[in-house]
């Protein structure tokens, strides 16, 4: 595992959610069970289409009045017009908190944290509040900064680094992010391996999308996922992997020999050799069960 590494997502939003009505409003919309989150444990969840369509992905954990969200940036405009469409009359009220997101991710992670080795443990400290991540441990420990926050020395033994750093940790685990690889609109949630990630309940109830969800994982079968990819060459998101004249994966993201493309599952005994461009490897991530797949 890599060295103790810390580094700050630029790319991430913390809105706060707050109000009387801000649970029951949150449990009626997402994919996951807000019966899940306290004061030391967090989820990932998404927000769908009423097609079951992907829309957005985040973090939710406890906050003193209410939730904290943590959201794509690119994305946080439309996430916050489609929670106050939801709102109608409900008590609930969105705004941007004044947090920071660092990431802590590499050998021991979790006891430089302070936190259990278990997913989505939330503890606080100085005002800063941290949780292991929800999806699967390895990818690290999450910091909902307080402004006092300083990396250099409260996590002394890390070596800071930019957000690109973290990106690759992220690829070589294979774990995808909308919306860079979870495509808004397009990707059924299954697609994205969100029950392999824990976010999704299927034992809450109703949510928005819920029944074309339930229906792909207990009646359809599965024909995409969203797999690893390596290659020694230059590919762009859209490219198609082709395998004797047929596609069998379309490239989600590329950077620096790799990335994630949404792939036919009859197609991954197929050779690198045999695929155009040639050389391309597809790679099963390590927390999905092959067993699994091949059962679907």
């Amino acid at each position: 595992m890599a060295n103790l590494t810390v580094a700050r997502l630029e790319s991430r939003t913390v809105l706060a959610l707050t109000g009387k009505d801000v649970w029951a409003f949150l449990q009626n919309l997402i994919t996951n069970d807000m019966n899940k989150v306290s004061d030391t444990t967090g989820i990932y969840a998404a927000l769908l289409t009423a097609q079951g369509k992907f829309l957005h992905d985040f973090f939710i954990l406890k906050s003193e009045d209410g939730y904290l969200l943590d959201c794509a940036t690119s994305r946080k405009d439309d996430l916050v017009r489609r929670l106050t469409l939801y709102k109608l009359r409900a008590d609930v009220a969105i705004s941007e908190a004044d947090r920071h997101i660092f990431v802590l991710f590499g050998a021991n992670a979790c006891s430089a944290a302070e936190l259990s080795d278990k997913a989505g443990a939330v503890a606080k400290n100085n005002g800063s509040i941290y949780m292991t991540d929800p999806r699967n441990l390895t990818l690290g420990v999450r910091i909902y900064a307080a402004a006092s926050f300083n990396p250099n020395t409260q996590l002394p033994t890390a070596t800071l680094a930019a957000e690109v750093v973290y990106e690759s940790h992220r690829l070589t685990l294979g774990v995808p992010e909308g919306p860079q690889e979870i495509l808004p609109e397009k990707n059924f949630l299954l697609e994205a391996n969100f029950e392999e990630l824990n976010g999704v309940s299927f034992t809450k109830g109703c949510y928005v999308g819920q029944e074309l969800t339930a229906r792909t994982k207990h009646r359809a079968k599965i024909k995409k996922r969203l797999f690893r990819i390596e290659y020694n060459g230059e590919l762009h998101e859209g490219d198609k992997i082709m395998h004797q004249d047929r596609e069998i994966a379309e490239v989600r993201s590329f950077s620096k020999g790799q990335g994630m493309a949404l792939v036919r599952l009859e197609s991954l005994s197929a050779r690198p050799e045999d695929l155009a461009p040639q050389g391309v490897k597809i790679i099963q991530p390590e927390y999905i069960d092959l067993q699994t797949l091949e059962n679907q």
